[in-house]
């Protein structure tokens, strides 16, 4: 197989999505239609696909035609190649007469949605339309507008989440084409029994999805219910012996088919069909194939015949979903959609379509600030898709509302400038740091710049015809807690866009074990979207070696497929991120033997060493200057203290370094504030008898004992 990667200009990319058009996301569903040509992979601003050697030609004939489309009269004027292309000639935007090329298969055409009411013969069904729940009567009126299937999908199709979910897109469409067809053959009845298998994460739009299927079904006048009524009832199920915690929303398999028999009886009673059961199943993930799962399963088949039931786990992949799957097929006709998290640019388009639709406009000098909101949103994995753009866009509209009080002024208008409280990250000293100013720093410094210059000389190279490989630019930083691996980080992520490396320049900071899952299957797909946020910027994962576990360790470990997953990112999208993996040294050292892959992808290593007395006692000062005045002879004593400290504790691989400093100045401004306190009226002025009480504190008097009784203090994480 051949695989080639077709990488647009972000520019033009950026102007094409302003006027509406989404380039990455229409090629991709002209690609997903073709039989010849796999989508392997895709990001903001470009495709990755495979196809056989011989159809690489008609591939780039039928782009050249698909970039026409979007008005471009060159279509590579914004579009580079790499890959496998040699021998290839770029087309230079000549007419292809508008037809398919030679030898590239289209799938079958779906059948297009039908109207009711049409000359092409659509089967009523037979549905009562002034009955109620109860049989008594009164429903929709007989003028009511009738919805049109088309308009409705469209509609659908054009919002949150359909709109940035090919999959959900997809299912809608294939659901909206068949339902006239079974309708004209009358065997509508089926519909009740193809259920829904959803993996998706919570706040990607399900509860959108479930009434966008409502809407549909309406349309093509399958469900008729009164103003009012429920049309989807959902149910979280908990785990079997938890059933005492029922609230009525979390509840046990026997409360589920209460509910169902309760839907049925009274869709029989009305003599129609209509709703929707949602069961998330996540908590009986690993157990649906046990005869406990299957007898409800059974009982719930019994039971359906007039309405839908929508399963739901979480977004796993692999064999994971496909066991979810199987077992619920066993039993009932499940489809499964799998639906992955939204991208960090579908995230920012909805989040400006929220501004504009209350009348607030998101300046394109805000969308990179905007974007390090959203990741800094997701470090403590409690994000929830779209609920939390919408919690964002509240907020920054508030705040908005409370500048524009004091300035007297009604600016709508959200810029870079209205972002930056929100992204300022809390006891870090990086901001407006660069390398030559941090203290201790001078050999990683300089290391630094030599990888900066090496992969900026690389690309030189390549892009002058040179025989150079695309550079691997990920790197490995080593060394104890607070010795600055995460500040350099990000000083790195700023430096490698500023050199024309990196598109964005964020930094994407997880730990190891964030990139595992909870659920067997769900780790290869979260690493992936991790990695997926990362794209164009820094993925820092501190306690990287916690994803290893030597050759004993369990065959469930999701730690390893992390690392697989993490690996094939690394090679897939190459140029594209950095990531940067950080721990101790040894421990590193054995992640990297017992991975032969990662270690060939991992070029540079940067070691961070422990600082010094001297190093402390000037990162001391630097926190105290500038904020408080401090009594002559204060340095003398920070000196005796910082020398007083024994070896084998800044030796020591828990000792917290720059982290300690903090804490310690901290600590003594504190005993100042206190002591001034009691001192009503006097200045806030550091003395060295704040030093001395911060340092007769417990934690910092074993810091400097001697001999095994003594307790490594690391002060914070």
């Amino acid at each position: 197989m051949s695989r080639i990667v077709v990488t647009f200009e972000k520019k033009w990319l950026d102007r094409m999505r302003q006027d509406g058009v989404r380039v990455i996301r229409q090629l991709e569903r002209w690609i997903a239609g073709e039989s010849d040509i796999s989508l392997k992979s895709s990001s903001s601003d470009n495709l990755t696909v495979e196809m056989n050697p011989p159809m690489r030609e008609m591939f780039i004939n039928a782009l050249a035609s698909r970039m026409k489309e979007f008005g471009e009269a060159d279509p590579w004027s914004h579009a580079r190649f790499s890959g496998d292309i040699a021998g290839l000639d770029l087309p230079s935007g000549e007419d292809v007469d508008g037809k398919r090329p030679k030898g590239i298969k289209p799938r079958p055409k779906e059948v297009e949605p039908v109207e009711k009411g049409n000359d092409a013969g659509v089967k009523e069904m037979s549905l009562p339309g002034n009955v109620s729940p109860d049989g008594t009567g009164g429903s929709e009126s007989a003028d009511e507008a009738v919805p049109d299937p088309a308009a409705t999908l469209d509609e659908i199709c054009s919002k949150v989440p359909v709109k940035h979910s090919a999959e959900l897109e997809a299912y809608l469409r294939e659901t909206a084409a068949v339902i006239p067809m079974l309708q004209r053959m009358g065997l509508e009845s089926m519909l009740w029994h193809q259920h829904l298998l959803l993996a998706v994460e919570a706040g990607y739009g399900r509860t959108e999805f479930l009434m966008s299927l409502v809407k549909l079904y309406k349309a093509f006048g399958l469900m008729k219910v009164d103003p009012g009524e429920k049309t989807v009832r959902e149910f979280i199920l908990l785990e079997k012996g938890h059933e005492q915690e029922a609230d009525g929303y979390r509840v046990s398999w026997d409360a589920v088919l209460d509910a169902a028999e309760s839907m049925g009886r009274a869709n029989r009673k009305r003599k129609t069909t209509g709703s929707v059961l949602y069961v998330d199943v996540s908590a009986w993930q690993g157990s649906l194939d046990s005869q406990y799962v299957k007898t409800k399963l059974r009982r719930l088949n019994a039971l359906c015949g007039t309405f839908l039931v929508v399963f739901r786990v979480p977004f796993v992949d692999g064999n994971a979903l496909r066991n979810v799957s199987d077992a619920l097929n066993d039993i009932l006709n499940v489809r499964t959609v799998h639906v992955p998290p939204a991208k960090l640019d579908d995230m920012v388009d909805y989040a400006r379509e929220t501004f504009a639709a209350n009348s607030f406009r998101l300046e394109d000098d805000a969308v990179g600030a905007f974007e390090q909101w959203i990741l800094r949103e997701k470090v403590d994995d409690c994000f929830f898709g779209y609920k939390t753009i919408d919690k964002m866009v509240q907020r920054m509209i508030y705040e908005k509302a409370l500048s524009n009080c004091r300035k007297g002024a009604e600016d709508r208008s959200v810029g870079e400038a209205d972002l930056k409280p929100f992204i300022v990250c809390e006891n870090r000293d990086s901001g407006g740091i660069n390398l030559e100013r941090m203290i201790g720093m001078d050999s990683v410094a300089h290391r630094i710049k030599e990888v900066i210059v090496q992969i900026q000389t690389q690309k030189e190279l390549a892009a002058a015809g040179r025989i150079v490989s695309a550079p691997a630019i990920h790197m490995l930083f080593t060394g104890n807690p607070g010795t600055g691996k995460t500040t350099v980080a990000r000083i790195l992520a700023e430096m490698m866009k500023q050199a024309g490396i990196l598109r964005k320049g964020h930094l994407v900071e997880v730990r190891g074990r964030d990139l595992c899952g909870q659920y067997i299957g769900e780790t290869a797909p979260k690493t992936s979207a991790i990695c997926r946020d990362a794209y164009g910027s820094v993925l820092f994962i501190d306690e990287a070696y916690s994803l290893f576990r030597d050759e004993d360790a369990s065959s469930r470990d999701y730690g390893r497929e992390a690392l697989d997953t993490l690996v094939a990112e690394m090679e897939n999208h190459r140029d594209d991120f950095c990531v940067v993996m950080a721990g101790y040294k040894d421990e590193m050292d054995a992640m990297l033997r017992g991975n032969a892959g990662l270690r060939s992808r991992i070029p540079y290593e940067i070691e961070f060493p422990n600082y010094t007395r001297e190093d402390m006692e000037r990162i001391f000062f630097t926190m105290l200057d500038g904020n408080f005045d401090y009594e002559d002879g204060l340095k003398e004593a920070v000196h005796e203290f910082f020398s007083a400290v024994p070896d084998e504790t800044i030796n020591s691989k828990d000792f917290s370094n720059a982290r300690f400093v903090r804490n310690l100045y901290e600590r003594t401004w504190g005993k100042a504030a206190y002591r001034r306190s009691l001192d009503a009226g006097s200045a806030l002025k550091i003395l060295k008898s704040d030093l001395a009480g911060a340092t007769a504190d417990s934690e910092f008097v074993k810091l400097l004992k001697k001999g095994p009784e003594r307790s490594i203090i690391g002060f914070g994480a």
